[in-house]
């Protein structure tokens, strides 16, 4: 019992850092109606620039990771300005594809600049443990949790409560009234891809700040687990993008530990898609999403 409450919390951790990867795809999605594949490369440079901060310029690690934010945000909308808006009501296809160019594009610039090596980050949570009866839960895993709660309620408080988080959900639900009513839908565009860089940036940190992970190629990939979470909880819904991180981060830490017994290592690392896959077949729109109504 003790065992499987740790994995559970690991789990939550995880699904935790999930959510934040997804709400970027889902902001974006949402207001722009660009789904944005570049997600991994902001989870990348957010990660190298950090350790470039902290480890290479020697600030502070919570100031290189805030500044880190911070750079991968401005870089963000100005990627959407210059890169993604051109192109934006051309076709379905070509914004999705300007984004995967910037995705493949982002990973082998990061290894350029800071070699392919296994790098650590220098977090200052180390494999600190902190103990609630019989369950050890690893000081970062707290720390990812408790951020993530934080971010979560201060965006719930933003959609809610700014006339720039009204402008957003206005634009999402009706563009050409949005526009009509003044609301300024680049700034709405380029405000999302700045959100989604930001939360790219926290992701890519947490994920290189986890035990035994360190930082290296490959991060990106970890953002590509965030599609099973928005094909789970539905494209376009915020809820569903953290609701979906957390039942895909439990269901791959479970399948860690126990599904290489019986399928063989690397296993827990379909598990996110065949569940993808089983959600697209039996609800397509996920659990929180929209059900589109189709005349025959």
């Amino acid at each position: 019992m003790t065992a499987n409450l740790q994995i559970l919390a690991g789990g939550i951790s995880l699904g935790c850092v999930f959510a934040l990867l997804a709400l970027g795809f889902v902001i974006v999605t949402k207001s722009t109606g660009v789904f944005n594949l570049a997600q991994g490369g902001f989870v990348v440079l957010g990660a190298y620039l950090t350790y470039a901060l902290h480890q290479q310029a020697g600030l502070p690690f919570y100031v290189a990771a805030l500044l880190a934010i911070v750079a991968m945000a401005v870089f963000g909308a100005v990627l959407e300005a210059v890169a993604v808006h051109k192109v934006a009501n051309k076709n379905l296809y070509t914004p999705i594809l300007v984004t995967f160019g910037l995705l493949m594009m982002m990973p082998p610039i990061a290894s350029a600049f800071w070699g392919t090596s296994q790098l650590t980050l220098g977090d200052p949570w180390g494999l600190d443990v902190i103990y609630i009866g019989e369950v050890s839960i690893t000081v970062r895993n707290v720390a990812v949790i408790l951020v993530t709660l934080v971010v979560v309620g201060l965006f719930g408080l933003f959609f809610r409560y700014t006339r720039l988080g009204l402008a957003m959900q206005a634009t999402a639900l009706d563009p050409e009234a949005a526009l009509a009513q003044g609301v300024s839908d680049r700034l709405v565009h380029r405000l999302s891809w700045a959100i989604a860089g930001a939360l790219g940036a926290f992701g890519g940190i947490m994920l290189a700040t986890a035990g035994g992970a360190g930082l290296g190629p490959g991060l990106e990939e970890y953002a590509l687990l965030a599609l099973p979470v928005i094909i789970l909880g539905g494209i376009e819904s915020p809820l569903g993008a953290v609701v979906g991180g957390l039942i895909v981060g439990v269901i791959q830490q479970f399948a860690v530990v126990y599904a290489g017994e019986r399928f063989g290592a690397g296993f827990e690392e379909v598990v996110p898609y065949l569940l993808m896959i089983a959600i697209m077949l039996v609800r397509p729109e996920g659990l929180f999403g929209t059900r589109k109504v189709r005349r025959i």
